[in-house]
C-alpha cells in the first residue's frame, strides 16, 4: 500500500521583504511548505507528475530497478506506484535534501520503495528500465549534466527509458505568462522577485535544444518531447 500525505501549509516564505536574499535551498522551512510552493510555481506540475505514472505502468519492466532522482516529498514515486499496481520491482528514490527525505520516507509505505539521502551524481546506476529526473537536472552545475547523464544511460536496461522534466530558457512571452500564472496563485511582486533572486544562482536553465543534444551526446538514441506548457517540458529519452 502507498500513502502520500501532502502538507495544507502555505507557502509564505518570501512574503515579507528580506534584507538578504540567500540562495534557494530545499531546507525544513522548503520542505514544510513544498507541494503548495510547486502546485503555484510550475504549470502543468500535477500532469507531469500523473502521467509520468502512466508511462512508468508501460517501461517498467518486472523484476529491474526505478530510480527518482530529486524526488523530494516522493510524488512521482507515488504516482509511479499506484499506477504499476503489484508488479514486482525495486524503487529507489534519491534526493541531497535530508529534509525531504525525512518526511518522504514518513509520507510514502510501500516495501518495493526505498529512500536515499544522497547526490545523484555519486550513484551508480544500474538494471533500470525508468528513470526519472522531474525538476533534478536544472538544480545541478551545467559542468555536471553531461556526466550525470552518461551514468544514467549507462545504467539503463535495453529499452530502458529516462524520463527528465526540466524549465527551458526559451520564450520570452511564455516566459511573461508563466510570472501572470504565479500571480494568479496569489504570489505577490515581492514574493516573485525575491524568489527570483534566490534561485538566480542556484537554477541555471538550459535551451530545448541544448538539453536534447546533451541526451543525444549521452548516447539516448530516441528522445521525443510528450509534454510542454510555456516554458517547461518533459521528455522520454530511450537507451
Amino acid at each position: 500500500m502507498t500513502i502520500m500525505k501532502d502538507s495544507n501549509t502555505t507557502d509564505g516564505l518570501y512574503q515579507s521583504e528580506r534584507g538578504q536574499i540567500d540562495p534557494f535551498a530545499f531546507d525544513e522551512a522548503v520542505t514544510e511548505v513544498f507541494p503548495d510552493m510547486i502546485r503555484r510555481s510550475i504549470p502543468g506540475y500535477q500532469s507531469i507528475i500523473d502521467i509520468t505514472g502512466l508511462i512508468a505502468a508501460k517501461r517498467l519492466q518486472p523484476s529491474t530497478t526505478c530510480y527518482d532522482l530529486g524526488c523530494s516529498l516522493g510524488a512521482t514515486t507515488t504516482s509511479i506506484v499506484n499506477a504499476i499496481g503489484d508488479r514486482e520491482c525495486k524503487i529507489v528514490a534519491i534526493d541531497s535534501s535530508a529534509p525531504m527525505i525525512t518526511t518522504a520516507s514518513a509520507n510514502v509505505v510501500d516495501p518495493r520503495v526505498s529512500f536515499e539521502h544522497a547526490d545523484i551524481r555519486d550513484v551508480k546506476y544500474a538494471d533500470a528500465s525508468f528513470v526519472v529526473a522531474n525538476f533534478t537536472l536544472q538544480f545541478l552545475p551545467p559542468e555536471d549534466r553531461f556526466p550525470f547523464l552518461r551514468n544514467i544511460h549507462d545504467g539503463l536496461t535495453r529499452d530502458g527509458v529516462f524520463l527528465v522534466s526540466e524549465k527551458i530558457d526559451d520564450d520570452e512571452e511564455f516566459a511573461e505568462l508563466h510570472v501572470e500564472f504565479k500571480r494568479d496563485n496569489g504570489y505577490s511582486e515581492l514574493e516573485i522577485s525575491q524568489k527570483r533572486t534566490s534561485l538566480e544562482n542556484v537554477m541555471k536553465i538550459d535551451s530545448q535544444d541544448v538539453i536534447l543534444a546533451r541526451l543525444n551526446d549521452a548516447g539516448f538514441t530516441h528522445c521525443r518531447i510528450w509534454f510542454r506548457c510555456l516554458n517547461w517540458i518533459s521528455i522520454l529519452a530511450t537507451s
